[in-house]
Formats: C-alpha cells, structure tokens, sequence
C-alpha cells in the first residue's frame, strides 16, 4: 500500500469515527447547511501537462492540452461550533482525452487522459451560507500515449490538493467553484531506441451543484 493510500484510509477511519461519535451532526438543516451525505455533478476544464523528457537526449517541444469535461462526485461532512467544517469526498471523472503534446525529432506524440477517480478530504471554514475549503487527497487517472512506436496505456496514482467556495442557496441544494491541482507518478514508455518518462501534471477548475441529504 502506498503512503498516499495509507494517509487518506486513515482520513476516513478518523471521520468515520466522527460521524459514529455525533450522529446527529449529519441532516442538512437551516442552521447547518453543509451537514450531512451530498450528492453532485460538475461541469470541468482540465489542463493536462505531460513534464516528458526523452532520452537519449533530443530537441523537445510540449504543449499542454485543455478540455471541457464533467462528472459526479459524493461525500459527507459535519460543521462544529457552526465555524469549523471536515468532510470526506470521492469523485469520478470523464476528461474527455485532454492531451499534451511532445514535439521530439520530428514526431509528434503525446499523452492522453481518459479518467479519474479521486478521494479527497475537505475542510475549512463556514460563513454564513458560505463554506470555503481546502483539500488534498489521492487521485488516480487513466493515460494513455499516442504517436509512439508502440501506444500504451496505464493507471498513474498521484496527490490532488487545492481549494473553493460552496454558497448554500437552500439547505438541499449549494453551488460550488474549485481549483485543483494533480501531480502523479513518473511513467517511463520505451519507443524504438528512445524511452519517453511523462512525468503528468494536472489543473483543473470545477463548477458543481450539490444535493444534500
């Protein structure tokens, strides 16, 4: 198990334990309108680098990719002395194949994101109507190399971190806007005489709307 995996297990042990401990914090009500179970959908904008370098050495060129996106994310959190909010969230992710281009002697190849799962811990502070959050937890995305001599795709574990702003427009239903940044494992893909390590990057800005239950 990576230290990645270990940390965000343990994150939902510990708010497991926090919703076992006060049952009643988890109902979305007037008074706390980010309590309780959520369900969600989001439209995305994703900016994918591939960091690639090559080896033996050779004249590179990158370009990152941008795409519209969108997916569904779920979770639960409870607000204490009404100011302090800790929450556990997971998502999955369609990226539509953001792609990130590399230019090296004359070929023109790249990488591909297909999809994401994440699982984030949230917390931050509640004003009013209004949540604002940070957040960092494990990520996982599905990649995939094109131009190459010989494509291939894997599963690439990394860290999401950032932040945003939920504004409750009823105690049911809250808008959110978020930025997030994704940094994953190195992925070294042998091509004829020359091996490509991608070393992916991610920027992603969200808007979502949330149902509480």
């Amino acid at each position: 198990m990576t230290f990645l995996k270990k940390i965000f297990f343990a994150t939902f042990a510990t708010l497991a334990a926090i919703s076992f401990l006060a049952p009643g914090a988890f109902a979305a009500d007037e008074e706390n309108p980010f309590n309780g179970g959520y369900i969600g959908g989001a439209i995305t904008l994703d900016k994918l680098g591939s960091g690639a370098t090559v080896s033996p050495d050779a004249t590179t060129t990158l370009d990152g990719g941008k795409k519209v996106a969108g997916g569904l994310y779920g979770g639960f959190g409870a607000t204490f002395n009404h100011l302090f909010y800790v929450g556990l969230e997971g998502g999955f992710y369609l990226n539509r194949k953001p792609m990130a281009n590399l230019d090296f002697d004359g070929l023109n190849t790249g990488l591909k994101s297909r999809n994401t799962f994440d699982l984030a811990g949230r917390a931050g502070f509640v004003a009013g109507r209004s949540l604002i959050y940070g957040l960092a937890g494990y990520t996982s995305s599905k990649f995939k190399t094109f131009g190459l001599a010989s494509d291939m795709g894997k599963r690439l574990d990394g860290l999401r971190y950032g932040g945003g702003v939920e504004f409750a427009v009823t105690p049911a239903l809250s808008l959110r806007a978020e930025y997030s940044r994704a940094n994953y494992k190195k992925w070294a893909v042998a091509s004829g005489a020359s091996t490509t390590t991608f070393n992916p990057r991610e920027n992603r800005f969200l808007l979502g709307a949330t149902l509480r239950f």
